[in-house]
């Protein structure tokens, strides 16, 4: 019988940090998730639930600012607090692991801070999935908005700013879309800095492709409004690694994991895995 397991961990500068396991009886391989923005780990729970009954122990946690845990909504002082919380995260997903194979899927934002993790060498890391990666935004903010976004983040960095992502940008799926829209985890405000220290982390994570060695799979939806598939393309082509693998969903949005057809997303990860033990 799968077993469920959940608390809270410290982050290096004192926030809590929420995270969840949830375990087979004899774990093929463990699978740590990392969400997207605005995002939370709950909201992964039929697809945590799927992996787990074909055998794999998957893990999860919200970042700071986001779902249970602890920090101002949508804020970072400086992008590396995000991928310090990753690195917590994955000790203790490591730790879990016991020595059996480990991968980590990010989805969008949380690909974006996956490829900065990379970036530090971790260690016992078997693989990497990287969902929607959040390389570039899809559409081109008014250059109004971008310059009073670089003058706010010097004066209010923290100033709640209404997210104008809907669900209908997400996925096509009604129940999803629903679901989303009444999720009170679900964050609907972003933040100045936020705002320009994930432009810089982007701009940064496009020259990465090249450092990337480890076995990797990314997943993309043909359609998405958010992050831009083309970038994500252009990104593959650099992945320096021999084991890589692009599969690209027509007609998905951005969430493909919550599309309509996730069905075969999930199996097509989870075949990826397998064919990697």
């Amino acid at each position: 019988m799968a077993k469920h397991d959940e608390g809270f961990f410290s982050a290096r500068d004192g926030l809590r940090l929420f995270w969840q396991s949830n375990l087979p009886d004899a774990p093929r391989a463990h699978i740590g998730i990392v969400h997207g923005y605005a995002d939370h780990s709950e909201r992964y729970r039929k697809t945590i639930d799927t992996w787990v009954a074909e055998g794999f122990a998957v893990h999860a946690f919200d970042y700071r600012g986001h779902g249970r845990s602890d920090g101002r909504r949508g804020y970072c002082a400086t992008f590396g607090e995000y991928v310090d919380d990753l690195g917590l995260f994955w000790n203790r997903v490591r730790a879990a692991a016991g020595g059996k194979p480990a991968f980590l899927l990010g989805h969008s934002h949380g690909a974006l801070m996956s490829l900065h993790f990379l970036a530090r060498k971790p260690a016992d890391l078997a693989g990497v999935v990287l969902s929607a990666p959040y390389l570039k935004l899809a559409l081109k903010p008014p250059a109004v908005k971008l310059f009073a976004s670089k003058l706010i983040a010097h004066v209010i960095p923290w100033l709640p700013v209404k997210n104008e992502l809907t669900p209908a940008d997400l996925t096509r799926d009604p129940a999803h879309q629903r679901a989303t829209a009444a999720d009170p985890l679900y964050n609907k405000v972003v933040t100045p800095r936020w705002f320009t220290e994930s432009t810089r982390a982007q701009d940064e994570a496009r020259t990465m492709g090249g450092q990337v060695r480890l076995p990797v799979l990314i997943v993309a939806g043909s359609a998405d409004g958010v992050a831009s598939t083309p970038v994500t393309r252009d990104f593959f082509a650099t992945v320096g690694s021999a084991d890589k693998k692009y599969v690209e969903y027509p007609g998905m949005l951005h969430e493909c994991l919550n599309e309509v057809g996730h069905e075969q997303v999930w199996k097509d990860i989870s075949g990826w895995i397998l064919a990697h033990l």
